[in-house]
């Protein structure tokens, strides 16, 4: 077959390069889902999950004091709702890597 006969020579190999790397990809996710994750990345997963709404919750009660100028009333509630969301957060992180975990079957140690 000349060049001519066939507009794109190197779609065969594309396709092959593809189904390969699909292949190592898959490989790959399967190997992650199975690795658990270590103490060092679950608590900094939860601190920051928790320091997040922490941040975000002040940050919002600030800006509520400083538009409507009722210092400090914006910025407790904004703790305080920072604080709830906060919590919230990081309760739904330890229930999904629980179900991760319980998925996986790897029990407690």
């Amino acid at each position: 077959m000349s060049r001519q006969d066939d507009p794109n020579p190197h779609h065969a190999d594309r396709d092959d390069f593809e189904r390969r790397l699909d292949a190592k990809l898959e490989e790959r996710r399967a190997r992650e889902a199975k690795q658990q994750a270590s103490g060092w990345s679950q608590g900094l997963r939860y601190g920051s999950e928790f320091l997040g709404g922490v941040i975000t919750g002040t940050v919002l009660g600030f800006f509520v004091d400083w538009l409507s100028g009722w210092s400090p009333w914006g910025l407790m509630a904004g703790v305080i709702l920072g604080f709830a969301a906060g919590t919230l957060n990081m309760v739904r992180a330890v229930n999904e890597m629980n179900r991760n975990s319980d998925a996986s079957g790897d029990g407690p140690v």
